[in-house]
């Protein structure tokens, strides 16, 4: 009897398809397997693979490395611009009865370069975030300066700051020489009102994001 393989080969002129198991006089032979990858090439394959997952972990550490100093390095430089600040504001009125309402606009000859934006009139001053700095008259501060006279206060605030430059900054303020009372806010658009005393209430207060504002007040 002819093999039936044969037969139907004859029939169709086709050979049989290699990716079936083909029909034997002894029965249905068995497919052919898969090749498969040698181990030396997996091995390979999982070492790159895992060399490329840590090396993704080293740079999102010093990603992370990069940015907490970048900001540490700009809270230094503003907390010297306060400083700066409330010294020049100290001498231009040391002979004066009292503090003018608005004093922002005394500050411009004291602030280096990189923090002045804006010409003419329209000079303002920023910190490396770009959030504003002002000063006014007083102990009831704002976001805009505008103050109030008085005879032996004033108030510096800064806006749009970052949560940790927010908490280092008040906690560098916090119960300093000259200082009455620092006023962190943690809701965008709101003045800084409320003072706080304590570490935990600072941070509690600096509660995140890039809008944060704090109000250092003098006398």
């Amino acid at each position: 009897m002819a093999d039936v393989t044969s037969v139907a080969t004859q029939l169709s002129g086709s050979e049989p398809s290699k990716s079936t198991p083909a029909k034997t006089a002894s029965g249905w032979a068995r497919a052919p397997r898969l090749r498969r990858w040698p181990r030396r090439a997996r091995r390979g394959i999982i070492g790159v693979v895992l060399s490329m997952a840590i090396i993704a972990v080293v740079l999102l550490g010093l990603l992370s490395i990069y940015n907490n100093m970048q900001t540490s390095t700009r809270t230094m430089l503003v907390q010297t611009m306060i400083s700066n600040a409330q010294g020049e504001l100290r001498r231009a009125y040391a002979s004066q009865p009292e503090y003018e309402a608005e004093l922002t606009e005394i500050l411009l000859g004291v602030m280096p370069n990189t923090a002045i934006r804006g010409t003419g009139a329209n000079r303002e001053i920023v910190t490396p975030w770009g959030g504003a700095i002002v000063a006014g008259g007083g102990d009831t501060p704002d976001r805009d300066g505008t103050g109030t006279a008085s005879y032996d206060r004033f108030y510096i605030t800064i806006l749009d700051l970052p949560e940790a430059a927010c908490e280092e900054l008040a906690q560098a303020f916090l119960g300093a020489e000259g200082v009455i009372g620092v006023f962190p806010e943690g809701t965008g658009g709101t003045d800084p009102t409320t003072a706080q005393t304590t570490p935990s209430g600072i941070a509690g207060e600096c509660d995140g994001g890039g809008d944060d504002a704090l109000a250092v007040v003098f006398f």
